[in-house]
């Protein structure tokens, strides 16, 4: 199941709802969005610019963008991070060298603030606008 999952949208009734029924979930969006007031919810700041992000990145000697991967490999969703960038996208696949602590963890699950970045408000009017259902 491919979902907006990331350290401000961790959707842990989602997540224990897919673990209880063998579901794999791949979260889209893993790092935040373009900041493109069109299409994206500007409500949140951006996550890589996060200080919690960047403190345990930096005990780690990683950038925000690893431990926000890390994150939700750790918590077993498959991330598709996009890029067209080859060395972000080396530099994206560097996150199985490390482990966030149960600290680590709880402290960027509670950076979750219930607020997708992907809208897509143009469609909220549509009879089969998902983002309406609780999950």
């Amino acid at each position: 199941m491919q979902v907006e999952c990331h350290p401000f949208f961790t959707q842990p009734k989602l997540l224990e709802y897919c673990r209880q029924n063998d579901i794999v979930i791949v979260g889209y969006s893993p790092l935040g969005t373009s900041r493109d007031a069109s299409w994206v919810n500007l409500k949140s700041p951006p996550l890589l610019e996060d200080p919690l992000l960047i403190a345990i990145g930096k005990k780690h000697n990683k950038s925000s963008a690893q431990v926000a991967l890390r994150f939700n490999v750790q918590r077993g969703v498959v991330v598709i991070p996009k890029s067209f960038n080859l060395e972000r996208i080396k530099h994206n696949s560097q996150i199985f060298d490390f482990s966030l602590t149960e600290e680590e963890m709880e402290a960027v699950e509670g950076l979750n603030k219930n607020v997708r970045f992907v809208e897509l408000l143009m469609w909220s009017d549509h009879p089969e606008y998902p983002f309406h259902d609780d999950y």
